[in-house]
């Protein structure tokens, strides 16, 4: 099954529009003060940073276990007339 790789972007951003609406909604419904709702917005910032990070982590590890290993494509792959070689120090 093809997965979809995770749109880190889109992601913070839902979740800090997410994070207004909660604050604002709990602001709403309790009438809370602005000075108390303000300590909320850095803690929603925080918190979709720290969820952006773990899906760049989760991003790299998907990307770097889906690579086959017979992939022409990459340049690491060496096999093919036009690929440059490596010369060591024992072939000179």
């Amino acid at each position: 099954m093809n997965t979809r790789p995770l749109s880190i972007v889109h992601l913070v951003f839902g979740l800090i529009f997410l994070g207004a609406a909660l604050v604002w909604a709990i602001g709403a419904g309790t009438d809370a003060d602005a000075p108390d709702l303000a300590l909320m917005a850095p803690a929603v910032l925080i918190g979709a940073g720290v969820v952006g990070l773990a899906g760049v982590v989760v991003n790299a590890r998907r990307r770097d276990t889906a690579r086959d290993p017979l992939d022409t494509t990459d340049p690491a792959y060496s096999d093919r007339d036009d690929a440059p070689t490596l010369i060591t120090h024992e072939e000179k």
